[in-house]
């Protein structure tokens, strides 16, 4: 290669790249005759392709919207599920808070016929070892709570006496249905008195000291509290007689279910005092 052409190789290949630009070109510029071989070759090849990739953009395309508007609607799905969820926990607290202002309003009422001061309290939680024995309530001293105040469920039936331990806002309730608690009672029909005990075993009670000779008392009969022992007032409901038998003893065992039940026990009332007064009642 002569010394010119090495001293002028880049500029030869610079003219030789830019003419054949310009016959590319020259071949893309519409004339209006026939395509020639070049031309129609190029599209054949090109054609497919862009098709195929003009058909991958649009189903791609569709494909991330559909995804776009799933993943929309599966959030939208997602807070409306949030927002029933919270909708009915308030729903559920709302009606429970009203039913127990309808069960106070309830209580309130019936129990202003015993004509005693009294303080409605909730139950709150039983014996864990023998729910017959006791409950607790939250209700205590802030309240004017103190040891042996009886307690009645919201129709005005015994249940129990308040006894140690005794907080701020909270008491302990010894059920009558307890072996350790003992109420004196009597019929309601006939005055024979006895001496009610709790059976925790059952939720039951015996009526103790009633001489076998006597035959006043009969199955069926309701129990009412006496006073004699100085912690229940008179002429509130203790239970009824379900069963009366003799074994030769000097007293017949006597078997008899308390008024309230225990698993309706959810309000309860503490009476407080002799008789009622205004603001006696909370």
């Amino acid at each position: 290669m002569s010394r010119f052409l090495r001293d002028r190789k880049k500029t030869l290949i610079f003219a030789g790249l830019m003419f054949a630009q310009l016959i590319i070109l020259s071949l893309q510029i519409p004339l209006g005759q026939e395509a020639n071989l070049f031309e129609r070759t190029t599209f054949a090849v090109l054609a497919p392709i862009q098709r195929g990739v003009q058909g991958m953009m649009r189903f791609g395309g569709a494909v991330w919207s559909r995804y776009v508007i799933l993943r929309r609607v599966e959030d939208r799905n997602r807070r409306l599920r949030d927002e029933l969820f919270h909708l009915r926990q308030e729903n559920g607290l709302l009606r429970r808070g009203l039913e127990r202002l309808e069960n106070r309003a309830e209580a309130d009422t019936l129990l202003r016929g015993l004509g005693r001061a009294f303080c409605l309290a909730e139950v709150i939680g039983l014996d864990a070892a023998n729910p017959f024995k006791s409950i607790i309530i939250n209700r205590g001293t802030r309240d004017g709570l103190r040891s042996q105040m009886a307690v009645v469920d919201a129709y005005g039936r015994l249940v129990g006496r308040i006894i140690e331990p005794i907080g701020a806002g909270e008491a302990s309730v010894q059920l009558i249905t307890d072996e350790n608690n003992a109420v004196s009672v009597a019929g309601l029909d006939h005055p024979t008195a006895g001496l009610l005990v709790g059976n925790s075993g059952n939720g039951r009670g015996w009526l103790k000291n009633i001489p076998a000779s006597d035959g006043t008392l009969v199955e069926k009969e309701p129990l009412i509290t006496t006073g004699f022992d100085r912690v229940y007032p008179r002429g509130l409901p203790v239970g009824t007689i379900v069963s009366i038998q003799t074994d030769g003893s000097l007293f017949k065992k006597i078997a008899v279910q308390p008024a309230f039940d225990i698993r309706d026990l959810v309000l309860v009332a503490v009476l407080t005092g002799e008789s009622a007064r205004p603001g006696d009642i909370r």
